[in-house]
């Protein structure tokens, strides 16, 4: 009896072994990360701020950040439109637009 037992315990372990699913193939890192395209370069700063920033949101206040923190916020911001294939910044057009968006902060 102890002998059945173990027997169906191994072909049960066994089965459930072949149940595994194969791991995935890993993603080719190379693999570029943008889906959607880039805005023209002949934007300006002022229209690239109301198109860029109100896809997603509404545009926010430009009163509490400095330059080094927008240009965080900017990046972060920039990564994640790439990520959900929307229209995103290129890398020429990031500085120009925190300068905009630093020049247009009121101050207190």
């Amino acid at each position: 009896m102890a002998i059945a037992v173990t027997v169906f315990i191994a072909i049960l372990f066994f089965v459930l072994f072949l149940l595994i699913p194969e791991p995935h193939e890993k993603k080719d890192s190379s693999a570029p990360l943008i889906q959607g395209r880039a805005y023209p370069s002949t934007l300006s700063s002022t229209d690239l701020f109301h198109m860029a920033c109100s896809q997603c949101h509404n545009l926010p206040p430009l009163t509490h950040r400095d330059r080094e923190e927008w240009r965080i916020l900017v990046l972060k911001m920039n990564r994640k439109m790439m990520q959900t294939g929307k229209q995103y910044l290129s890398p020429e057009q990031v500085d120009p637009l925190i300068d905009y968006i630093v020049s247009q902060q009121k101050s207190f």
